[in-house]
Formats: structure tokens, sequence, C-alpha cells
């Protein structure tokens, strides 16, 4: 699909709009004190990094609002920090300076049962910071937030080289935020990160709020995930403050989960996520928050939770300033363990479908799925097939990088084929999600598949938009008779198994399991279908069967870098894998 996205928080055609509506939201929470939008991080992050290109009407109500147009930065520091005002109390524990105020309108609750000089309010939420920390830099191996330490003459650095919380009264709806302050070290380069060199590394300083008694979960479990999911903003920018936000705020979902597990509150975002799967995993707004399922899919099945550090440390290795690096700095954290971006986008398509935490969902299962909100993603389109007839689904409203289900019920074979109407092959994915009634499922995926229902519960079909070569993801999918099986397993003659590594710039592999003796071809295709290598055509035996492919045509000459296809062809069955050859 070719559309221009519109959401509640940002309108994805161009800066100024953009701009505009982010300078409405800090205008409403730094002046009136009420917004109707909770997330004030993604906002001051658009005002830093595109402040000085406002017009001199927005620069004035930002000016109005302790903005300071100084730097390369837009920001509310200079001699005093806005956030420090009316705060006459400090509270240094661990790796982190509170400011705090005991009266006046920032005033926390004052109670001290342990008689240490200082509020249990500011103890507790110490308690918490170092918590969270511990995790983050000691156990998960993240790096620190880059130092205020280098800023000169008068300039408000907190006092310390602690990083700096404010604690305060804020509008009606934040939890927190992050306010980015400076290019680390005057250039990008945050001194954390010993022998690299990092181009767009921000400091920052945090906000607390002064109580959360009128929020939905009790006060300390809102200390919690707030610490744990803008903290991790503070390290993330300093990595690259100019990621793209999409990745920023779904990850630091996905952070609030990893350190809490038991509070939940990433729940909150599932169910409009899971009604609109259609939607892009990276659309601006509101929908990115939900898309830490993504996250939840990659660190259960790609590489533990190590991985989304390492999407951190790939995307320092090129300017997210210039351009859209999220993605590939998520496949380039994917690569070394034998997974790609798409395998993940599709894996997570899958698994949120089958919605399962029980050993039936196998390589699809998430831990947590029976306590979900949700029981999976929106239907499509449900067609009842009967013989004879020949359904088309037709579909012009799939985003990038997203996924669509159609559901089939029948008690006939049916052959499926998906057909792109706007561009190649490699841009779409048609995922067969087969469900056995031993409550195991079987997930095929190729253009092209003959299911049995035979033995089958049910049958869900999921196109996922898995590649950017065109602009445009509008397909039909040709649902008409197919042939029967010889049992209650699809395909009937053999099971072709996931090529490894994938992508690959010497050798890929892959396993052929025959469930009978029957002959097979063999093919690498390239994206319009077109024959570049026969790997085999003949008899093969039951069994398992190892195959390989370098990267030559059938001559001998070396393949452009790209995606190809392994086409198996054999009896009633016909399977397809993608493959990324990388020169």
């Amino acid at each position: 699909m070719k559309r221009i996205l519109i959401t509640s928080v940002f309108i994805s055609i161009g800066l100024s709009q953009n701009s505009a509506i982010s300078l409405q939201v800090v205008e409403d929470a730094f002046s009136i004190g009420s917004t109707s939008d909770r997330h004030l991080t993604p906002h001051l992050m658009e005002i830093a990094k595109h402040g000085h290109e406002y017009d001199f009407e927005q620069q004035s109500k930002l000016k109005q609002l302790g903005f300071k147009f100084e730097s390369p930065l837009v920001n509310r520091s200079g001699a005093e920090r806005a956030e420090s005002v009316g705060l006459d109390q400090i509270y240094d524990n661990g790796l982190f300076r509170f400011h705090y105020a005991r009266t006046g309108y920032h005033a926390v609750d004052v109670t001290d049962n342990n008689g240490n000089d200082v509020p249990d309010y500011i103890d507790s939420m110490a308690t918490v910071f170092n918590e969270v920390s511990q995790k983050l830099h000691y156990e998960m191996g993240y790096l620190k937030p880059p130092g205020d330490g280098y800023y000169s003459g008068t300039r408000d650095k907190g006092g310390s080289a602690h990083y700096d919380v404010y604690v305060r009264n804020l509008s009606s709806r934040y939890y927190g935020y992050v306010q980015p302050e400076e290019y680390a070290q005057g250039k990008g380069d945050n001194e954390q990160s010993g022998t690299i060199t990092e181009v767009n590394a921000f400091t920052s300083y945090m906000t607390m709020r002064n109580n959360y008694r009128s929020f939905p979960l009790p006060q300390m479990e809102n200390i919690k995930v707030t610490a744990a999911h803008e903290y991790f903003h503070a390290i993330q920018f300093g990595y690259d403050g100019w990621e793209k936000p999409w990745l920023l705020e779904s990850s630091a979902v996905w952070m609030e989960e990893e350190i809490y597990d038991e509070i939940n509150d990433c729940y909150q975002y599932m169910k409009k996520w899971f009604e609109s799967p259609h939607r892009a995993l990276d659309e601006t707004g509101y929908h990115w928050y939900g898309s830490f399922i993504f996250f939840e899919y990659v660190e259960q099945h790609m590489g533990g939770s190590g991985m989304v550090r390492r999407m951190m440390e790939a995307s320092v290795q090129s300017n997210s300033r210039e351009s859209d690096g999220s993605h590939q700095a998520i496949h380039d954290a994917l690569k070394p363990g034998g997974y790609s971006f798409q395998q993940a986008l599709n894996g997570m398509v899958v698994a949120n479908k089958i919605m399962s935490s029980l050993p039936g969902a196998g390589d699809y299962a998430y831990e947590e799925a029976e306590s979900y909100p949700v029981d999976g993603p929106y239907i499509y389109k449900t067609i009842n097939f009967e013989v004879g007839n020949k359904d088309t689904v037709k579909s012009t409203n799939l985003d990038r990088f997203a996924g669509q289900y159609t559901q089939i019920v029948t008690d006939k074979p049916v052959q499926v084929a998906l057909n792109n109407k706007s561009g190649s092959m490699a841009d779409l994915q048609l995922n067969a999600i087969l469900k056995r009634t031993d409550n195991s499922y079987l997930v095929i995926s190729s253009p092209s598949i003959n299911i049995d229902p035979i033995g089958l519960k049910s049958i869900h079909l999921a196109v996922v938009s898995q590649d950017t070569v065109g602009g445009n993801w509008d397909y039909h999918m040709a649902i008409e008779d197919g042939v029967p099986g010889t049992d209650a397993n699809v395909p009937q003659v053999f099971s072709l198994g996931n090529p490894y590594p994938n992508p690959f710039n010497g050798v890929v592999k892959f396993s052929l399991y025959m469930l009978k003796e029957s002959v097979v071809e063999i093919n690498i295709v390239d994206i319009s279908g077109r024959r570049v290598a026969r790997l085999h055509r003949g008899s093969l035996s039951p069994g398992n069967h190892q195959l390989s492919w370098y990267g030559k045509d059938d001559h001998g000459n070396s393949m452009a870098s790209g995606v190809y296809y392994i086409k198996a062809v054999g009896g009633n069955t016909q399977e397809w894998r993608p493959i990324t050859f990388v020169k």
C-alpha cells in the first residue's frame, strides 16, 4: 500500500508538520499543564534535533517555555536548567543525583520512616533507579549515558558527575521524560564507549513526577516502569540520538517488560496494535509502542535480551542523521546468528497468530501468550471455500513491514497462490499457519502452497510485506481446488528446511527432508522467477538430504548481490525459501 500515514502523534509528510505537532504537545505540557498525549520524550527529541528549523514565531513560543537556541540541539538548559527551578534539595545515590523539594508546588511526601533525613519517596525512587542501572549496565552490558562534565563556564550540569534526575510536579498525564541536551563531548562522542567513536551521542537528564497517586498502577510500579523506560532512552541517546523514534520507543517499552516482567504495563498498547496488524511496524505515533512485541519475539527466539543491545551497537555504525538505518541496524545485529530482519518480521507475524506458550507452538511461542490481553490479530478475510470455486482475496491497505491475515474454512484440499500486483514478489511473503488436531503447528512459507485439511484444526494465511524493493504492497491471493495429500502432513512429499546462513556471502546450506521417495527438482530462481541455477533434478530417497549453493549460475558465473529463492518442486508439493546473497 502506498499512502501517507497520519496519526495523533506525528504526521509523516514533512518536518514542519511534525515539528508543529511537537511544538503543540510541548507547549501544552509546559504552559497550560494538560495534554492529550502521554509521551513527551519523542517530542522533546523532535524539537532538539529540528528546533533551529522553526520559524520566528515558533521559536519565540519555545523560548517562553525555557528553550535555548545557542547550541546545535535545542534544549531547556543554560546557566540554570528549567527543570531545576524550585528544587532546593539533592540526594546522591549510585550513578544518580536526585533534585527535589520538601515544600512548595513541587514538594514530595516528606515522610522519613528510616530517619536518614531523606524522604522515603526519594529513597524508594533511588532504589528503583539503582535496580534499573544495575540490570542495564552490569548485567546486560549497555554503555552508561555520556556525562556533562565537559560543559564550560557557568553552564548548569547538576553540580556533580552524576546523572541528574529532577523530581517535579508534571502535567497530569506524564510519567516522566528525558530532555536531550548536547552532542556528547561537543562532537557526539560518548566517553563511556572506549574505542568506539559515535557521531550522534547526546547528553541528557531526566524528569520524574513528585507523586504518581492518580495513575492506574500502584505508585511504586509506576516509578519502576517509568525509570526502566526513560533511563533506557538516556542510554539510547548515548549510542545514537538520531536513531528513528519507532525503534527507540518500541524497544524502551520492551525494556520495561524485560526489567519488571511482573508489572506488564506494556499490555496497554496491545489491543489497538493487534486490531491493525496491517499497519507498519515502524509507523509513527501511538502504534510504535505496541511494536514492542517485535522485540519480544526477537528476544525469545533469535538471541536473547542481548540482541537489542547489539542493535544499538549496530546503529552506531551508520549515520542515522543522514538516512533511516533502523531496519539495517536490526538486520546487522541478527546476521551473526544466522537471522535477518525479514525472518524476524515473518516470525513475529506467525507467532502473533498462533499466540500460545504451549509446546505445540514451537519456535513461534510467546512465554506470556496466555496472559496477553489479546487472542490474536484482526482477520482481514474469512473464505468459506467450496469445491469448484476460485476465490480471490484482494488487498490495497497493507503497509510496509506489516502482516495481513486470511482464514480458510474448508474440508477439501485448496491451492493458494500469492501475486504481488504492484512490485516484486520479494516484497511479500506468504505464510500458511496450519494448526493440527494435536494442537501443534506447521508453518509453510512459499508463494504457492497446497493445503490438505485432513488432520488440521484451522488454516490461516499471513501475507507479510517484508522488503522495500517497491513502494506498494497491493496483492491478490487466489484460492482454488487443491489435491489430496497422503496424510495429515503438509507438504505431502518433502519438507524444505530453513537456509543457513541467510544472508550469506560464500555458501548457503539447507536441508530437504523426503517423506517418501519421489522425483524432485531444486532450483535457484531470481525475484522474477527465472532459474539461475539447478541444484538437483531426479529421484531422492526418504530421509534428510543436505544441499548447498555457492552463489553461482549454471555456467559457474558469480551472481549479483540480491534476493533469490530456493525453489523445490516434487509430486504435489512446491516450496520456496528466500535467500539473500551479499558479496
